[in-house]
């Protein structure tokens, strides 16, 4: 029986050898290339959020006064955009200032479409403070005439109170029920 059983299996059909072969193929693979505008667009939105949550002190602290006119593209867009966000006077004169400098420097041109958003943006920001300024003014002088017209406004009242405030060492005055051309009678 074990011969019989050795010729039934030695008889099943041996199932195939699968062969692995390994083929090299090359594929093509973009790369993004990151332009230089790109990359300080990104950059200058980093910073920005970095600027939104710090404290009024740090803030101060990255507007500290420097050497403005050495700075390079790269370091003068941000400081210009931290000078803007500060709200210290006289702030927004030297963001100007960095931002003309980043506008005629020819060494950093990815930066000179960022420096003319932020140039925008800071001129639209003066045109309003201005503006609110002049109405703060327009305020004043409203409060101002205001005051002036209630200063006249209780003289007038004290004259009228004294008035018809009784004399001392003058006859009373008729009562309202007397007669005009009459004398009193009991």
């Amino acid at each position: 029986m074990a011969a019989g059983l050795l010729l039934v299996v030695g008889c099943a059909p041996v199932p195939p050898r699968t062969i692995i072969r390994e083929i090299h193929r090359e594929v093509p693979v973009e790369v993004p290339v990151v332009q230089p505008a790109d990359a300080a667009a990104r950059s200058l939105l980093a910073y920005h959020e970095r600027l939104r949550q710090l404290p009024a002190a740090e803030l101060q602290v990255e507007v500290a006064p420097r050497d403005d006119a050495s700075l390079a593209p790269p370091a003068a867009v941000p400081l210009a955009l931290a000078l803007m966000t500060s709200h210290a006077p006289g702030e927004l004169g030297r963001a100007q200032s960095l931002l003309d400098q980043v506008l005629r420097d020819n060494r950093a041109p990815e930066w000179r479409p960022l420096a003319l958003l932020l140039a925008d943006r800071l001129a639209e920001q003066r045109r309003l403070e201005d503006l609110l300024d002049k109405q703060n003014q327009q305020t004043r002088d409203v409060q101002r005439r205001l005051d002036q017209s209630n200063q006249k406004l209780e003289a007038l009242k004290a004259i009228e109170r004294s008035l018809n405030a009784p004399r001392s060492g003058t006859p009373p005055t008729p009562a309202a029920g007397a007669s005009a051309g009459g004398t009193n009678k009991p």
